[in-house]
């Protein structure tokens, strides 16, 4: 009896001790497969953060099992995608910047051409009207004047072709003086009176104060308000008067053109100073969508800011705003 109660025992003992091996043996190859599991998907996060950031170079290993080496698949074959398609883009964009490129120094060297012409032409006119070819009459001296104005707006297309190349690549660059903001508004309107007085237009010009020196380029400034000016003559088609309004806040020059036109276009209000907005030519009566582009680009330069509204039907009106000091131009 006794010997059976031994061998019983012995084989109990037996099966503890070879279940008890099993379980290890098998926790062990869990642990060594959550191991390499674990190994695995922190390279494959490192390989997506990576990608995420623009490098696909990096590939995922292989797998611990079926499901997760076709996921390593999968992903290699994907981030190959990404890179095939990621280099063609490159290569397109490349082509472009150089056909862009060939394509402002064209620009700019056909104006460059043309601008020495059409000076030329203006200094002809010029002769013509102060009379040292022979008196003239006052037809042929209107009819010189009209054709000063249309050369001057030739003029103003060919300088705005020069300095959109300039601005693309950041070569214009600021003279910065303090100069009466308000004696140079004046002086924009008397040089604008030919012009005016064809179109049978008047400026009325409100100012806050008689003269207020601030820090600006002049000849950069007067540029944005010849064009805003000008497009406010052209466009202001229901009343005579172009209403010009300085006013001063705390830290900045506000100035507005208002013409009494038809308005504009609350979707083009939102592109009028994108370069060559085709809509936008309405308020860019040179006709290659430059004016206000350039307009706009100056206004920054300047640390301002330039807007467009809409008068409710009454007319348009380009508010610039400039600050009374300068900083890091």
């Amino acid at each position: 009896m006794s010997s059976v109660i031994f061998i019983a025992g012995y084989i109990i003992l037996f099966l503890v001790v070879f279940v008890s091996l099993f379980i290890i043996l098998k926790y062990i190859k869990l642990s060594i497969k959550f191991s390499r599991l674990t190994k695995y998907l922190y390279n494959y996060l490192n390989i997506i953060i990576s990608a995420r950031y623009g490098n696909l170079n990096l590939k995922c290993e292989d797998g611990v099992d079926a499901l997760t080496i076709q996921l390593s698949r999968n992903t290699n074959a994907l981030l190959e995608s990404i890179f095939d398609r990621d280099k063609m883009i490159n290569e397109y964009i490349e082509r472009e910047k150089q056909s862009q490129n060939l394509k402002q120094d064209f620009v700019s060297s056909l104006a460059h051409d043309l601008k020495v012409p059409i000076i030329a032409q203006d200094n002809t006119y010029d002769l013509f009207l102060q009379g040292n070819f022979g008196e003239i009459s006052k037809v042929q001296k209107d009819a010189i004047q009209n054709l000063k104005i249309s050369n001057n707006d030739l003029k103003n297309l060919v300088v705005d072709l020069l300095d959109a190349h300039k601005f693309e690549d950041n070569e214009l660059k600021l003279q910065i003086e303090n100069v009466d903001i308000v004696k140079l508004i004046k002086e924009i309107i008397i040089q604008n009176k030919s012009i005016l007085d064809i179109r049978n237009k008047e400026i009325r010009f409100i100012s806050d104060v008689n003269e207020l020196y601030c820090p600006f380029d002049a000849f950069l400034i007067k540029r944005v308000f010849n064009n805003l000016i000008s497009n406010a003559v052209f466009y202001g088609k229901n009343s005579r008067y172009i209403d010009i309004e300085l006013k001063i806040t705390e830290k900045h020059i506000l100035v507005s053109v208002i013409d009494y036109g038809d308005g504009i276009n609350e979707e083009e209000i939102k592109n009028i100073f994108r370069k060559y907005y085709t809509s936008a030519k309405k308020y860019a009566n040179i006709g290659a969508g430059l004016g206000l582009y350039i307009a706009n680009k100056i206004i920054l330069r300047h640390n301002g800011k330039i807007s467009a509204y809409n008068m409710q039907n009454k007319g348009a009106k380009f508010t610039i705003e400039l600050p009374l000091i300068q900083q890091s131009l």
